[in-house]
Formats: C-alpha cells, sequence, structure tokens
C-alpha cells in the first residue's frame, strides 16, 4: 500500500507552535530514513552530477528542517532554511550555537567565518532582499510568528512588519524589493498568502495557498492542498485573476517552487515514495514551467530538501544527509545540466 503524504509546511509549524513546542521544529541533526547509508556523496543515479558541500556541520551547526515518518506519512518543514543573495556572493542559514537559533551570514567565496544577524534566539525561516542589504525573517514569540526586517550586514536594530497574534512565515521578496509575499496561518488548515507593501505600509491577501515565490510584477509560483491530501504546484497571475495548476500526482507533494533564472524551470523538493528495502524520502526535482518533463535530479537514500538556484541556473544548493556517517546536514551544490 502505498503511504499518502501530508506535508504540514506552515501548518506543521503552526501545530507545533501553538502546542508552545518550538524547540520541536529545529533540531541541529536530524531524522534519516531507517536503514540507509547516508555517508555516500552520491549514488549510481546521480552519475555525471558533480557535488560539492558548502557548509560544515561542527563549525557551522546548521538547524535542519523538522522532519518525521510516523509510520503511515512523512511530514517536514517546507519554508526557507537558508538563502543566498542575488549576485551570488554571500549566503546565509540557521544556526545553532549555545541553544540559540539565529541567523549566520557567510561569503560563498572565501568560506570565511560566519556572520550573525539575529540574536534572540528565535528565528524561523527568512529570506534576502534583491540587493542583498536586508533580511526578511520570521520571528516565533508564542502564540505569535511575525515577520521582521534587519540589517544583512551590521548592526542588530529590527523593524517589525507584521504584528499581532498572526501567525506568518516564508517571506520573499519581489524582484524589485519593494514588496514581500508570506503566508499567514489562521488556523482550521486556512492558510492564505498574503503581501506588504514596503513602501504605503499595506497588508493585501491574494489566495488560499503556501510558499509564495514572486515571478516579475503579476504572478506567483504557491503550493496547495488538494483534496487527497498532497500539495500540488500552482501559477497564480493576480493582476489577470488567473490560476493555472501546474504539477500534481496521487503519490507525492511538492514544496518551495521556485522559477530558474532563465524562466524555463521549475525547483522545488518532494517525497518519493518508498521503494523495496528503501524508505520514503524527500528528493530535488525540477519541471519545466509548463508542467511537462518531471524530472528528480536527485536519488540518495538521505534526505535532500529546501533546493535554492544559483543566480547564474547552472547549479542549485540543497539541504542534504549526504557525506555525514550519523546522517547530520549540510549545505550542498550541485550542477544543473538540463
Amino acid at each position: 500500500m502505498k503511504h499518502k503524504v501530508f506535508l504540514f509546511a506552515a501548518l506543521t509549524a503552526f501545530t507545533l507552535s501553538g502546542c508552545g513546542l518550538f524547540k520541536g521544529l529545529f533540531k541541529s541533526g536530524g531524522t534519516s530514513p531507517n536503514n540507509v547509508d547516508t555517508s555516500l556523496i552520491n549514488v549510481p543515479e546521480e552519475g555525471g552530477t558533480t557535488f560539492e558541500r558548502i557548509t560544515n556541520e561542527e563549525n557551522d551547526q546548521l538547524i535542519i528542517p523538522y522532519i518525521t515518518y510516523n509510520g503511515t506519512r512523512l511530514q517536514w518543514w517546507a519554508n526557507p532554511y537558508f538563502a543566498i543573495t542575488k549576485d551570488g556572493s554571500k549566503f546565509a542559514y540557521l544556526g545553532s550555537h549555545n541553544g540559540k537559533t539565529n541567523i549566520f551570514v557567510k561569503s560563498l567565496n572565501s568560506r570565511t567565518g560566519s556572520q550573525q544577524r539575529t540574536f534572540n534566539g528565535l528565528a524561523q525561516d527568512f529570506c534576502f532582499s534583491p540587493n542583498g542589504d536586508t533580511i526578511c525573517f520570521t520571528q516565533y514569540n508564542a502564540p505569535a510568528s511575525n515577520l521582521f526586517l534587519i540589517s544583512a550586514t551590521q548592526g542588530s536594530i529590527m523593524q517589525q512588519v507584521s504584528s499581532g497574534q498572526t501567525k506568518d512565515y516564508g517571506p520573499a521578496f519581489t524582484e524589485d524589493g519593494k514588496v514581500i509575499f508570506f503566508t499567514r496561518a489562521t488556523g482550521n488548515n486556512n492558510y492564505s498568502i498574503w503581501s506588504y507593501n514596503r513602501q504605503t505600509g499595506v497588508f493585501s491577501n491574494f489566495c488560499y495557498g503556501l510558499s509564495p515565490m514572486p515571478i516579475g510584477d503579476q504572478e506567483f509560483l504557491c503550493t496547495r492542498l488538494n483534496s487527497n491530501n498532497n500539495y500540488e504546484i500552482w501559477r497564480v497571475n493576480y493582476v489577470k485573476g488567473t490560476e493555472i495548476i501546474v504539477l500534481n500526482m496521487e503519490d507525492r507533494s511538492f514544496t518551495t517552487p521556485s522559477l530558474s533564472p532563465d524562466g524555463r524551470w521549475i525547483l522545488f523538493a518532494a517525497n518519493t515514495p518508498h521503494k523495496p528495502n528503501l524508505p520514503e524520502n524527500i528528493d530535488i526535482y525540477v519541471v519545466r514551467s509548463d508542467g511537462s518533463q518531471l524530472t528528480q535530479l536527485t536519488y540518495h537514500h538521505g534526505h535532500d530538501l529546501s533546493p535554492v538556484w544559483a543566480p547564474d541556473g547552472k547549479s542549485i544548493y540543497f539541504l542534504s544527509q549526504r557525506g555525514s556517517d550519523e546522517g547530520r546536514y549540510n549545505i550542498w551544490k550541485m550542477n544543473f545540466t538540463l
């Protein structure tokens, strides 16, 4: 019998944090599928793909998404856990130091030490502004989860974006940096996509969905839960009022969709159904922007998730357990040649 997948994204965050279990969302180690060897850097199915490890679990102490398998389904947190500046010079990640979860920024080129950018230990997810000088992040303070802005380079002054008892997650800037899209959870499996205009201070509500990723000044990609409790990828034009389903499958859920720099491919994470002697796990996939040519990119027996395009579209960064004897996570880079 095939396992159904209930991917909770913001739902998972709302359920656990609503119970005051914020620490349960984040782990510096992480869970691995049973009876798999995560020490391998790649597997035969990934022939021709080059993998490069970007972080070191001992020094960087990455916080990884909540992932669990309860015997019938795989569940994972889908919001952004690391980000790359548009010029490709720096990346940011969630790290655990002294028992606190904060955002750290590091150079992609020199691999120098990390610069801590939040200091209260309550960061959940985040993104860079297009020019790389600002980080928008989610801060959890029970029972609310609000959005804040902070400099990506210096200081500790935070500007609060959303307030009150809202539960906001997964921010993403538009290309001009003027608007921030995000997910708002209102309970009872009710999740909608909102935006905040940084110039006018106006909040706008668009539609049902999770994990918005803006495209230009009229569209965004997002995911939506269907009647089979699987998440689908949708493309929404909020100016014209059109909504197109890009991808859905009976036995898979899709998270964190993002469009390639050339506009030809959509990158995302999805569950790979269990196979003989291999449990269900999470892998990286792409599909053409019209929903054709679904292609699995990673086949490692551990979990691969939270994929991010390199600015030139020729590489992909992602979180993975590969190369670790203990199944711990690092940020990895792989080439993209389709």
